[in-house]
């Protein structure tokens, strides 16, 4: 009952904290672009007969790859089908879509408890699963309307490390549990291959006390069955021998390969290796996966490895979440973090007191040595999730999971250190609390409610595109030019085709997208727009500069839009109450 209360919890609270989104959400609205898109490869997928990775009509109407895997998709399928067959697949995926924020955010509330539970006393764990519906960190990765996996991947790793966390103590079964977790967290997304390798870290640390190979070889062996499954019925879109890094592949499944040998041998010499038994481990271990890494050296750079440099500057600095973390932000995303890592870095460092109960327990902290190794370990994992969400706002959720996880363990520990400071041990528990949770919301809505200030005697329309389809409807089978952002939407609302957007495997229509909007607005139709195979051009005037064509003069096509001075070779073809200007282009 008690993990059913966790889950509660943090769905609960994630409901709460998504307040100002549900109106929109309700109405029809979803809170991301790649909502969008999620649902309509989905949807479109279901009307072929077969999960599909290619979305139809973008690209200039050549249809794009889109790199995620199927894993997703078969979920949100399960959540759909009770609900097709009354309120038909479109609005049946839609409400499984709304649905799997709260629902994803009480499994990582689950999960994250469920990691504290060996070394917390159990009245704090409730700490983390309201972490888990609180923390800025998951909630921008949780807000209602996005139907994407970035809070499933935070609770797959969360889960990863509960198993791990158990596995130290000899439970073969636990140390596969760890590798089915770590496999499909893999299948799920790449992004995860790091932090679960560092999670199995953590009993290679082990192995350099105990002889702990045949939990080794049952993680490995667990990691690599996933992988198996997943390559084979999740190939790339270019088949099985495409080396992809962007979603499961041989790549991955060498990495398992890799490990369930190395663990192998190990199993075969724990006997033989004596006093280097560790080093012989680690160095073992380690080589396989530094070999890895040579002979797949684009996986080291994650995305930026996928594109020439020239292609990257200009795709990925479009992308909002691959921006970096600045200003009021860093303390709002990043303090929990910060807060966990310090701690870390103090138990790691600090005096070494294993008195109360709940970690006196716990096998893997009960050795003053191993104690400092695993806090200076955890701290290093900290520092490093610090930086790349520093760099990168997506990442920003890797420090709050760590943070959620230890706020019911330094709950416990001041518990115990003043136990006979009842006064003193109930203020100090309150800071902890108040400092991980409550300090970034609080200026999280101090930052969200300083609005802009719009120019003087400028106001803007609303731009949304929920009410798109009626204006379109002339341009139904045609390639419209609109910015990238606005792509998913109005495949999903309406027949168009659409130029580009912003996906891995659709740079070449991005680059015609962008190219297009960066023109000077001449006499004649320019090369860059007629490139596109543009029918029509759709706009709606919004506060500040478009990203891509801030680095210009203001003579581009999309500031004479903006100033409602079109060039000749557009002719207005309708308009709507959102601000929507549709152009068809004359040649």
């Amino acid at each position: 009952m008690s993990y059913l209360f966790f889950f509660l919890l943090a769905a609960g609270l994630n409901i709460v904290m998504g307040s100002h989104v549900w109106p929109g959400v309700l109405a029809g609205s979803l809170s991301d672009p790649d909502s969008y898109m999620r649902l309509l490869r989905l949807e479109q997928g279901i009307h072929a007969g077969h999960l599909v990775v290619n979305v139809a009509r973008d690209d200039s109407g050549a249809g794009v790859y889109v790199e995620w895997s199927r894993l997703l998709d078969a979920l949100l399928w399960l959540m759909a089908a009770p609900l097709a067959a009354f309120i038909g697949w479109h609005k049946a995926l839609c409400v499984a879509g709304v649905l799997l924020g709260p629902l994803g955010t009480g499994f990582l509330g689950v999960a994250l408890a469920w990691v504290a539970e060996p070394f917390a006393a159990r009245r704090y764990l409730w700490t983390a699963a309201a972490a888990a519906g609180v923390l800025p960190g998951f909630t921008t990765a949780a807000v209602p309307g996005v139907v994407h996996y970035h809070i499933l991947l935070l609770a797959m790793i969360a889960l990863t490390a509960g198993c791990v966390a158990r596995a130290w103590r000899a439970d073969r079964w636990m140390g596969f549990l760890a590798g089915l977790a770590g496999g499909f967290a893999i299948w799920l997304t790449p992004e995860t291959m790091p932090f679960v390798l560092a999670a199995y870290v953590v009993l290679v640390l082990r192995w350099w006390q105990a002889a702990n190979a045949v939990v080794l070889l049952a993680t490995a062996s667990g990691f690599f069955d996933v992988l198996c499954l997943g390559f084979f019925v999740d190939p790339p879109g270019g088949g099985y021998g495409v080396p992809a890094v962007d979603r499961i592949s041989y790549v991955y499944l060498a990495l398992g390969l890799l490990l369930l040998g190395g663990t192998a041998l190990l199993a075969g010499l724990q006997g033989r290796l004596g006093r280097g038994r560790g080093p012989a481990g680690l160095l073992l271990l380690g080589g396989l996966v530094a070999g890895w890494i040579v002979a797949f050296p684009r996986v080291a750079m994650g995305p930026y490895g996928i594109l020439p440099p020239d292609q990257t500057r200009a795709f990925f600095g479009a992308m909002s979440e691959l921006q970096p973390v600045r200003g009021a932000a860093m303390v709002v995303f990043l303090l929990p973090g910060l807060c966990a890592v310090l701690y870390a870095l103090w138990r790691g460092l600090g005096p070494q007191r294993m008195n109360f109960e709940a970690m006196a327990s716990a096998a893997m902290l009960g050795q003053p040595r191993r104690h400092r190794v695993l806090w200076l370990y955890l701290a290093c994992c900290g520092l490093v999730t610090l930086v790349l969400g520093a760099k990168f706002l997506l990442f920003v959720g890797f420090s709050a999971l760590l943070a959620a996880a230890m706020l019911p363990v330094a709950m416990s520990e001041v518990s115990a250190a003043l136990a006979g400071r009842p006064g003193l041990a109930s203020a100090a528990r309150s800071s902890c609390a108040a400092l991980v949770l409550m300090v970034p919301i609080l200026i999280s809505m101090t930052v969200a409610g300083a609005a802009p200030v719009p120019a003087a005697g400028k106001t803007y329309p609303s731009c949304a595109l929920r009410r798109i389809a009626p204006l379109l409807l002339p341009a139904a089978g045609q390639v419209v030019l609109a910015e990238v952002e606005a792509t998913p939407e109005l495949l999903y609302r309406t027949q168009v085709l659409t130029v580009g957007s912003l996906y891995q495997h659709g740079v070449p229509g991005y680059l015609r997208d962008r190219a297009a909007w960066r023109v000077m607005a001449g006499a004649v139709v320019p090369p860059e727009v007629s490139a596109t195979g543009a029918a029509y051009v759709l706009f709606c005037p919004a506060p500040g500069r478009y990203a891509l064509v801030q680095d210009l003069p203001k003579t581009t096509l999309w500031d004479a839009l903006e100033a409602g001075a079109p060039p000749s070779w557009l002719a207005q073809a309708g308009s709507n109450a959102d601000g929507w200007v549709l152009y068809k282009v004359i040649r």
